[in-house]
């Protein structure tokens, strides 16, 4: 993907986007990241009438669109729970977390996950879901202070403190190193309630929304697949690692290779895991079984 920014005045830019066909898609965006110009000659102007392959090069040139703005102009223009900054400082922010602060956080969505797997009856706010079907609990999470008012950018400080193997990635376990990190510190100021997505198998999705503690967009959804907490040693780990799967999927769904620290497999986003699944553009990141051919999307 390459982008170069065209044109600013007070209230928009137009960028060129190369996507990974080498075919260039002219985009024009408000600084809230607002996309109300998408001129491409290669693809169908009807989603309908698009492949599922050539759909998603439309949608990855959208999002690298917005992540260049965002990263080269210094406006907030990529969706905040999409924003690798903002969720690399989540993931800092809960790994640093106590065992007490994190049982206050985030006890009540081990205990709904529990559920699912000690024999216990499983209340799902959907009169004709199943327990069976695919369900996905989310919890949104707020910081202090903004991640996006960091310079440099906080992924970019945080892979600047990476010593590891540079074929190796840093964070498969949830375990990292928290010294020399206190100019990226993060508080977790609130989280909000459980919320609940159900996915019938036949194209139907709905979602039941917890609570929303402020009155302001979140920094980061933790959405992870109904599976047995007891499978793993630490469910805090298990957050931080999921953080770090999500924003490999937020590169890979730009149409961008994932920095080395994130290139490991698991469950991360799911649309990453929708578009894992069913587009061939992308390997199988989210399964730890999968043979990964490549870390480059197409």
């Amino acid at each position: 993907m390459e982008s170069t920014i065209t044109g600013e005045d007070e209230v928009a830019v137009g960028l060129s986007v190369i996507d990974n066909n080498d075919i260039e898609h002219l985009i024009e965006m408000e600084f809230d990241g607002d996309i109300y110009h998408h001129c491409c000659d290669e693809y169908e102007n009807n989603p309908a009438l698009r492949t599922r392959e050539d759909g998603e090069h439309v949608d990855q040139a959208r999002r690298y669109a917005r992540w260049h703005v965002y990263r080269e102009r210094g406006y907030d223009t990529v969706p905040p729970t999409e924003n690798p900054d903002r969720l690399m400082a989540a993931l800092l922010g809960i790994a640093m977390l106590s065992n007490a602060a994190f049982e206050e956080h985030f006890g009540d969505l081990e205990e709904r996950l529990h559920r699912h797997y000690d024999g216990s009856s499983v209340d799902l706010p959907f009169p004709d879901a199943d327990p069976d079907d695919a369900i996905v609990y989310q919890k949104d999470v707020y910081l202090e202070p903004n991640p996006v008012e960091f310079e440099p950018p906080v992924l970019e400080q945080f892979l600047g403190r990476f010593e590891g193997d540079a074929d190796s990635p840093a964070l498969a376990d949830g375990e990292i190193s928290l010294a020399d990190m206190d100019a990226l510190a993060f508080e977790i100021a609130a989280v909000s309630g459980i919320h609940t997505l159900h996915n019938d198998g036949q194209g139907t999705e709905q979602v039941d929304y917890g609570e929303q503690p402020l009155d302001r967009e979140p920094d980061a959804r933790v959405e992870v697949m109904a599976f047995d907490p007891a499978s793993v040693d630490s469910f805090q780990h298990y957050l931080v690692s999921h953080l770090a799967y999500q924003i490999r999927d937020r590169f890979l769904l730009m149409g961008v290779k994932p920095p080395v620290p994130f290139r490991a497999q698991g469950w991360g986003t799911y649309k990453g895991f929708q578009c894992q699944r069913f587009c061939s553009l992308y390997d199988e990141y989210w399964s730890s079984e999968a043979t990964i051919q490549s870390w480059e999307p197409w």
